[in-house]
């Protein structure tokens, strides 16, 4: 097990934290499906953050969180809440950040040739 931690699986569980928390602070909770939705993928990132950040699966993590992050790009349009302007601007800068940094840190696992 590498005891290292990758800064970026920090800020991806950060942004599972705010995900879940965020219905409440931008006061979109009595959106069913943008809430659930927010709630539910929040707490995936934070346990797969916890996975990544000890190292119990090295492996298929970024790809995971590439999803993740895709699904949340997508997630206003599929679940009807692309009209309301806050949770579908939350959902897709998260996603954003989250796909960005999964990108990354797996360009980084490559490294050059």
């Amino acid at each position: 097990m590498n005891p290292k931690v990758h800064w970026r699986d920090l800020l991806i569980g950060a942004a599972g934290i705010w995900l879940m928390a965020s219905p409440t602070v931008l006061d979109y909770n009595l959106n069913e499906s943008a809430a659930t939705n927010a709630f539910s993928v929040g707490g995936c990132l934070v346990i797969f953050c916890i996975i990544s950040a000890w190292r119990l699966v090295d492996l298929g993590n970024e790809i995971l969180n590439i999803v993740i992050g895709c699904w949340l790009i997508l997630s206003p349009f599929s679940l009807g809440f692309s009209g309301q302007r806050t949770p579908e601007l939350n959902a897709i800068a998260v996603g954003l950040l989250v796909a960005g940094l999964a990108v990354w840190d797996l360009s980084s696992i490559r490294g050059p040739k």
